[in-house]
């Protein structure tokens, strides 16, 4: 038995000429070309996570690899693993294909394997299936089982399709997400602009208002050592994403001995819990959030009491915890 994770063909933009007449019209037809031209190799949360499972399954004795469908396997994350190209492997019945909800039609080229959805973020689940298969549950549509990475998102799948769904949760790597008290900078504020950038400038602008001495720091397109040293550098973390399968960089962050303000995106919510553990809004809620920020800025004991528990909420998210979900579930399929 082989399990392969596939790696979804969504790096490069497929040609389009109502697209590109959209994009002339904005000025922006040139970028659009080069975009189905190119691969953009950027980092995505839910690929690194795909590859955390093959080391994970290999570690326990399987044979796991990633199946690339494109041009780009989008490994950006762990060089020592290769990926198998689609068209160099021959996929039979005793195999597992694992896809992901973005891509949800992947997994069901394979007719001869196990084919497993493996959920990361609740919000595509229905969006990203044709318009006659949307009230469809993914078993309904060909898959024989399916997990996820976090709990909003199997109780989605448990209420909206009455779906039976295993819950795998992230798990950090302890020996690059760690404290680092003497490296922290007060009043320093963690930012990653790909998520929501409009929102983080707008808590930007009313916290600079009343908060003279606040630094805010974009970082994005980091490689994992690089960000996790901005976390140990932060003083607060603002997590700008929604929605959220699960929440990922949050829990990096609280490893790393920031506080977290910001959104939960409701995958967060197991974590983030508003008052205890973390300062929370409405998604999207920017003035609540910029609010919150400023509470925590000016108030120390709040932020030290807040620090303390979030770091100890998320220890339990490790990846040997992790490995051992994978494990069990892997092993119930025998």
């Amino acid at each position: 038995m082989t399990i392969y994770y596939l790696i979804p063909d969504i790096f490069r933009n497929q040609f389009s000429v109502r697209v590109l007449l959209r994009s002339f019209r904005r000025g922006k037809a040139a970028a659009y070309l080069k975009s189905c031209m190119s691969d953009n190799k950027s980092a995505i949360g839910g690929i690194k996570v795909f590859y955390q499972h093959i080391i994970c399954l290999r570690e326990l004795g399987y044979d796991a690899h990633p199946l690339a469908l494109g041009g780009f396997d989008g490994n950006l994350f762990f060089p020592e693993i290769k990926s198998i190209n689609f068209g160099d492997v021959e996929v039979t019945e005793t195999d597992i294909v694992v896809a992901t909800e973005f891509c949800p039609y992947d997994g069901l080229r394979f007719t001869k394997a196990t084919k497993i959805m493996f959920a990361q973020n609740w919000s595509p689940i229905i969006p990203r299936k044709h318009i006659e298969d949307k009230h469809r549950s993914y078993r309904e549509l060909g898959y024989d089982h399916v997990i996820s990475c976090g709990d909003y998102i199997t109780r989605f799948i448990n209420g909206v399709h009455n779906e039976e769904c295993y819950s795998i949760p992230n798990g950090i790597d302890e020996h690059v997400f760690f404290c680092g008290d003497n490296m922290r900078e007060e009043n320093r504020v963690l930012c990653l602009p790909r998520k929501n950038a409009d929102d983080i400038e707008t808590i930007k602008k009313i916290v600079e208002r009343q908060v003279p001495n606040v630094n805010f720091i974009l970082a994005d397109g980091l490689s994992e050592q690089a960000i996790a040293l901005e976390y140990r550098k932060s003083d607060i973390f603002l997590a700008s994403g929604y929605p959220e399968g699960f929440g990922l960089p949050a829990v990096e962050a609280m490893h790393s001995g920031c506080v977290v303000t910001g959104f939960a995106g409701r995958g967060g919510r197991e974590f983030l819990i508003h008052e205890r553990t973390a300062l929370i809004a409405e998604d999207s809620d920017t003035i609540v959030a910029a609010e919150h920020l400023i509470r925590v800025l000016q108030d120390k004991v709040l932020k030290e009491r807040l620090r303390r528990a979030g770091s100890d909420i998320v220890k339990i998210y490790t990846l040997e915890a992790m490995k051992k979900r994978i494990g069990d579930y892997y092993l119930s399929l025998n």
